[in-house]
């Protein structure tokens, strides 16, 4: 797929939300993809995949809501949701977890059903971003005994992250490889469902209303952005006057208590109260809030 729009125009390549979206929903080349990720899984046949899907919790207004960029179940009843990353977040492994956990929240578990009705699931990752170490191309992850790493705990799920900028292994299947040169704008020879979808990215590229609908989406996630950031700031600026305050009005008391504790040390050393005696009445009144060694100091000071 040649890109000759980047001097031009804004490409808007396989990576952006809204062509992914576009092109994953396609059954037959998202269970293409499927199939070259997951080799040692028949995957026989997969229904409509859905895109964009939000998952809320109306009993939890509280908790965060997720949006899954794809998800799509098989006829044997295995969830796999993918998502494209673009930006290193330093938080992929939590969000993996999150999203399992709402994929069994909405999707699998219902009541009246055991645990062993739990579909497998399979949270995958598409990321384009660069890594500070080198890393595989594709990198799995189950939940393993750590005393025995031959010993995989049979949950159901399975974490998968494909990276564009790793290092291939040599046991990447060739629609991985092409994925990868997908997720990077390189053009793909040879397979009829990528070339398919050169083609679609082409064509949306060309197509104003696509580009507008595109642009849109891009600016409205880049609005929402930045007004977290700003409602972000504002919340940690709040907190921080909060605990500003809070502190100033605690020192301010502790400030207050020494002076009074300092005024009646000077005020029993006038009426002849020896050391101990105005020791006793300090630890009685300001015990609960100075050590000794404290109390001790403001009777030499006063």
């Amino acid at each position: 797929m040649k890109n000759t729009h980047k001097q031009k125009e804004l490409w808007f390549g396989f990576s952006e939300d809204k062509v992914f979206g576009e092109i994953m929903s396609n059954p037959a080349f998202c269970k293409h993809v499927l199939q070259g990720i997951l080799p040692e899984i028949l995957i026989k046949k997969i229904f409509p995949p859905k895109k964009q899907e939000v998952i809320i919790d109306p009993e939890h207004r509280d908790q965060k809501d997720v949006r899954l960029d794809i998800l799509v179940e098989d006829i044997n009843g295995n969830l796999y949701n993918i998502e494209m990353q673009r930006s290193d977040d330093d938080d992929i492994a939590r969000r993996m977890r999150y999203y399992a956990s709402k994929n069994d929240q909405r999707y699998t578990l219902h009541q009246g059903y055991t645990y062993n009705n739990l579909k497998n699931v399979f949270i995958i990752f598409l990321c384009t971003f660069k890594t500070k170490q080198k890393v595989a191309i594709k990198s799995t992850y189950q939940t393993i005994n750590v005393d025995n790493h031959a010993d995989i705990l049979q949950d159901g799920l399975t974490k998968i992250i494909i990276n564009s900028n790793g290092v291939p292994d040599g046991t990447e299947t060739e629609t991985l490889l092409n994925l990868v040169k997908l997720m990077k704008d390189l053009p793909v020879h040879g397979d009829k469902l990528f070339d398919k979808a050169q083609k679609r990215i082409e064509s949306m590229n060309a197509d104003p209303e696509w580009r507008d609908t595109i642009m849109d989406f891009e600016t409205r996630m880049l609005e929402r952005e930045q007004v977290g950031e700003k409602k972000g700031r504002m919340e940690g600026e709040k907190k921080g006057r909060k605990e500003g305050e809070k502190k100033g009005l605690q020192q301010g008391l502790q400030q207050g208590l020494k002076t009074g504790a300092l005024t009646l040390v000077a005020s029993l050393k006038d009426v002849g109260c020896t050391s101990q005696q105005i020791l006793q009445q300090l630890k009685q009144k300001y015990g609960n809030v100075f050590s000794d060694k404290q109390l001790e100091e403001f009777l030499k000071q006063s």
